[in-house]
C-alpha cells in the first residue's frame, strides 16, 4: 500500500478507514437503539452506494500483462491519470518495451493520428511527467497541413519520448489492397525515422483480418487493434487488444477503467 495521499486507491482507503471508525464509535456508543440502529443502516447504505460508484472491490487485472490504452490528447484527463498510474506503481513503456521486455504493471499509451496537437501539446506532457507513449501515423495524413511532417516526426523521435508505428487512414478493400498499403506505410514511416518501426494500428471490424496478416507479411512484431481485455501478447501478437479512453471520461473514471477493465457497476 502506498502511504500519504498519492493516488485514487490510497486516498479511497484512508477514507474507508475514517468513515468505519466513525460509525463504530457511533454504533457503540451509549445512544438509544433508534439511533444507533440509524447509524448502522447509514453506515450499509453508504459503504454500498460507494463501492458500486468507485468499484474498487473489483479485481485488479493481471499485473504481469501490459495494458495497452489508445487515448485522446486531452491533458485535463491524461494528467491526473498518468500520476495516479505512477503513484499505484504503474510503469509507462513504448509499445515495443512492453511487448519485448515488459515491467510488471506495465503501460503503454498510444495515440492515433499523429495531429500537429502531438508535438505542441502532448510531447511538453511527456517531458513534464517523464512518461513514454507510442503514436500511430499515416502516410497518407503527410499531405494534411495539420498533421506533423517528416521533421518534426523526427524531433519527436529525438526526444526519446515517442515512439512510432504504422497505421492507415482508410481500410483498403480486399486482402492483396491492404498488403500493399501498409507495406507501403511502413516503408515510408522506416525512411523517415531511419529504423524499422514495430508496432502497427488499426481498428476492428470489416477488414480487421486483412490488416493483421497484412502487419504481420510486413514484418512488424506486433499489431494492435481495439476492443477485448488484456492478455498476454504472445497468444494473439496481431491482435493485441487496447482499451480505448474517451476524453468525455473523468480521471478516476480513466483510472478504473484502466486498472480494473470497468468503472461502473
Amino acid at each position: 500500500m502506498t502511504w500519504g495521499f498519492s493516488s485514487y486507491e490510497t486516498r479511497f482507503r484512508w477514507a474507508a478507514a475514517l468513515w468505519a471508525i466513525v460509525m463504530t464509535v457511533w454504533c457503540m456508543a451509549p445512544l438509544p437503539w433508534k439511533a444507533r440502529a440509524l447509524g448502522a443502516a447509514l453506515w450499509v447504505a453508504v459503504t454500498v452506494g460507494a463501492s458500486l460508484r468507485f468499484a474498487w472491490w473489483r479485481p485488479r487485472l493481471a499485473r504481469d500483462v501490459p495494458i495497452f490504452l489508445k487515448a485522446p490528447v486531452a491533458p485535463e484527463l491524461l494528467g491526473p491519470l498518468v500520476r495516479n498510474l505512477l503513484a499505484a506503481g504503474y510503469r509507462f513503456q513504448t509499445v515495443s518495451e512492453a511487448v519485448e521486455a515488459p515491467a510488471r504493471k506495465s503501460v503503454a499509451l498510444t495515440f492515433d493520428g499523429g495531429g500537429r496537437e502531438t508535438l505542441s501539446t502532448l510531447l511538453p506532457f511527456l517531458r513534464r511527467l517523464s512518461v513514454k507513449a507510442t503514436c500511430f501515423v499515416s502516410d497518407a495524413g503527410m499531405r494534411d497541413a495539420e498533421h506533423l511532417k517528416p521533421l518534426e516526426l523526427q524531433e519527436m523521435a529525438r526526444s526519446g519520448l515517442v515512439e512510432f508505428g504504422g497505421m492507415l487512414a482508410e481500410a483498403p478493400q480486399g486482402a492483396e489492397a491492404a498488403r500493399a498499403a501498409v507495406l507501403r506505410g511502413r516503408h515510408w514511416l522506416t525512411g523517415v525515422l531511419g529504423r524499422l518501426p514495430a508496432a502497427f494500428a488499426y481498428a476492428p471490424g470489416p477488414g480487421a483480418e486483412a490488416l493483421a496478416e497484412a502487419a504481420e507479411a510486413a514484418h512488424y512484431r506486433v499489431a494492435l487493434t481495439e476492443g477485448g481485455r488484456p492478455r498476454p501478447v504472445a497468444e494473439a501478437p496481431f491482435a493485441v487488444p487496447r482499451r480505448s479512453l474517451d476524453a468525455s471520461l473523468r480521471p478516476w473514471q480513466a483510472y478504473l477503467l484502466v486498472t480494473r477493465g470497468r468503472y461502473r457497476a
